[in-house]
């Protein structure tokens, strides 16, 4: 029977003697195992863990991209590498970084570039409602009501739409109003 021990943590004398234990009761002989041993397997498991860090860290900036989300990351020099790339991550050029960051930017700038045209048009057909009546169209039949003296009717009906003037009233309510002064130029 071989028994190996590859990993010693820690050089504790009581880890020591329980794996002497250990040993013993299997039968296998530990007179081979000494705490100066261990100390030993300690400083090589920790330089090694040492150079694991180091290998694990960007020595220079770094830039990685994940394929599948199509997300890029940059890092740093010193910052952890090693579990970005476990992730699926793959290093790439600056100049392929740059390329794919300019990519995203225009698909930004057209997406909102679309958002801005289609609440324009929105805006446009939302003023511009399907009952034709412009302001042009109200003034005149105004004008034919304050032609007749009646300045004090037209300003009733403009009190009624909650304004002081003609170009207070919302386009929206343009039928309603017309509606009103004509019947105020008909009542004669």
């Amino acid at each position: 029977m071989k028994i190996e021990v590859t990993h010693v943590i820690k050089a504790d004398p009581q880890v020591i003697s329980l794996v002497s234990a250990f040993l013993g009761a299997l039968g296998a002989p530990s007179n081979n195992i000494s705490v100066a041993d261990a100390v030993d397997l300690t400083q090589t498991t920790t330089s090694a863990h040492t150079n694991k860090e180091a290998s694990t860290t960007a020595s220079k900036r770094t830039y990685l991209f994940h394929e599948e989300s199509g997300a890029v990351l940059v890092v740093n020099k010193g910052e952890e590498l090693t579990k970005h790339l476990e992730q699926g991550l793959e290093e790439i050029s600056k100049a392929e970084f740059d390329r794919i960051q300019a990519e995203k930017q225009a698909r930004i700038d057209k997406a909102k570039e679309q958002t801005a045209k289609e609440t324009t048009e929105q805006v446009d057909n939302s003023t511009t409602e399907d009952h034709g009546i412009t302001i042009e169209m109200v003034r005149a039949e105004a004008t034919k009501l304050t032609a007749k003296g009646r300045q004090a009717d037209f300003k009733a009906i403009l009190t009624s739409f909650d304004a002081e003037k003609l170009s207070s009233v919302p386009e929206a309510k343009f039928p309603e109003l017309l509606a009103a002064i004509k019947e105020a130029v008909g009542e004669e």
